[in-house]
């Protein structure tokens, strides 16, 4: 026998395979065989699907995939159709296999691929917390001043949430700034310092400067308050330093009383009447002291000033938004007012509760902007109590009722507490701001009703925050960022209003 050269064996053999694919493609020869060898393709078996039991939190995702196993052991990646059982817990991408957790629960999440299925249970566990974030970044606080801090977490279903109560913090360099347990920064000398904030494993940073200023002044607010026997006085002190900035340092002031059988005073200023007669209150901040006298009367208190008196508002009180010029509110959202909404050109109605009206002419919109510009010649008419030459964040502070002026911005970062039955205004000749998450608080009687804002200029509150008291605009735009809530609160203006998912209640 002869044999071929080994080059045409190879030919040969290429020949056969050509014929082979040709005869396939022509729907020849047994499709159920290998065209080569002769033998039985092989067959889909069975559909896995990876991992088998995940788990994911609130919010985050999972890629799931699917295997295929066929009749000669092989397996193989294949693109399945996907399907939720329970799509209100999970969803799933029906070609990507990408599942997303909708809410807290468990579903079955199955793949199809050519007439075989396989499933997977996915169990979606309560939101993660994934970062935390403090603010303000890079403070600036006077030499025995303070500032709050706010410590906001973002979790895995895109919420954030105030964990300042739940967080611990550290200051690197506590001989420049000290930070308490709550997160209320003290500046102590020229300097700066990192201070750290933690909470559920996370943290987050913020470098506190002290700036290089020495104290100059303390004044003590009111100047000559009178006070029944037992009746009581919060004082304030304000700190003036060589760059002409001033601080409220009442919360680190020495208090003392020069007569405490006339009348004491405790360590936050805040002054009892015990007999008839006057006292010196005075607080000491290192080398300077202030002071302010008290008289404790036994009969009845002199006539009450107008700072006493709420702010009239006239007609524009049945109103929780009014707007001169126009009211942009959201499409789709959530935006709920109780009370009256007034203004002459509006994007979107905002929704509002049963027995409340939306005016956008005649003579009760007309009339309430007129009471408007009435009220806020009012405010702005009383004395004040406290006068700043420049801005104020009014976060992390604890404050009396009054009337408190500024020449600059009013900024509240953190938590503002309104402390005490009586009437609040606040006047600024530029901008009233809100950070995100920023709170207002009322306490110890204080009422949202009593409290009012005079910005001269444009006022921005920021998302998802909480603010109290009536916005008071004489012709500046006012903006109410998204989500955030008004208890018992106004937004009136001359000027434009812009709302986004905001609850306003008047």
């Amino acid at each position: 026998m002869k044999f071929l050269p080994r080059s045409t064996k190879s030919l040969f053999y290429s020949i056969g395979l050509l014929a082979a694919a040709l005869l396939a493609g022509c729907g020849g020869g047994d499709q159920g065989r290998d065209p080569i060898l002769g033998l039985p393709a092989a067959t889909l078996v069975s559909l896995a699907v990876t991992p088998p039991a995940p788990s994911i939190a609130l919010g985050a995702t999972q890629q799931l995939s699917a295997s295929a196993t066929y009749s000669d052991g092989s397996t193989q990646a294949v693109t399945a159709a996907w399907s939720s059982a329970t799509p209100a817990v999970a969803g799933v991408g029906a070609t990507t296999g990408l599942a997303t957790g909708a809410s807290v629960g468990s579903s079955v999440i199955s793949a199809a691929f050519n007439g075989k299925t396989a499933s997977a249970t996915l169990t979606v566990t309560p939101a993660v917390l994934l970062s935390i974030a403090v603010s303000p970044q890079a403070p600036t606080v006077q030499i025995a001043a303070t500032r709050q801090l706010a410590v906001v977490g973002t979790y895995s279903d895109a919420t954030t949430h105030d964990l300042t109560a739940s967080s611990t913090f550290v200051s690197a360099t506590p001989a420049s700034a000290g930070v308490n347990a709550a997160g209320l920064v003290t500046g102590v000398a020229p300097g700066t310092s990192v201070v750290t904030a933690t909470s559920n494993g996370k943290s987050a940073t913020t470098t506190v400067t002290v700036p290089a200023v020495t104290l100059t002044n303390i004044a003590v607010t009111p100047a000559n308050p009178t006070v029944l026997i037992g009746g009581q006085q919060q004082f304030v002190a304000t700190a003036t330093y060589s760059d002409n900035s001033t601080a409220f340092v009442t919360g680190n002031a020495v208090w003392s009383s020069s007569s405490p059988a006339i009348a004491t005073t405790a360590a936050t200023g805040l002054s009892t009447g015990v007999a008839v007669g006057t006292t010196t209150v005075t607080a000491t901040v290192g080398a300077k002291s202030g002071s302010a006298a008290l008289t404790v009367t036994a009969g009845v208190l002199p006539p009450v000033p107008p700072v006493a008196q709420a702010v009239p508002l006239g007609s524009a009180a049945s109103f929780a938004v009014l707007a001169g010029t126009s009211l942009t509110n959201n499409a789709g959202g959530t935006t709920l007012i109780t009370g009256d909404v007034g203004s002459p050109s509006q994007t979107t109605d905002p929704t509002l509760a049963a027995g409340y009206t939306n005016y956008k002419s005649g003579a009760i919109l007309a009339g309430a902007l007129a009471d408007l510009q009435v009220a806020i010649g009012n405010a702005n008419g009383r004395s004040c109590d406290v006068s700043f030459a420049g801005g104020i964040d009014l976060g992390g502070l604890t404050l009396a009722p009054g009337v408190y002026c500024y020449a600059g911005a009013i900024n509240i970062t953190g938590t503002l507490t309104l402390s005490g039955p009586g009437v609040y205004i606040f006047r600024t000749a530029l901008t009233l701001n809100s950070t995100a998450n920023s709170i207002v608080a009322l306490s110890n009687g204080a009422t949202a009703a009593d409290v009012s804002w005079l910005p001269v200029g444009p006022t921005t509150l920021g998302a998802n925050s909480v603010f109290k008291g009536t916005i008071l605009g004489q012709s500046a735009a006012i903006t109410v960022g998204d989500n955030t809530t008004l208890l018992t609160g106004r937004v009136l203006t001359a000027a434009a209003v812009t709302l986004r998912n905001n609850q306003i209640a008047k």
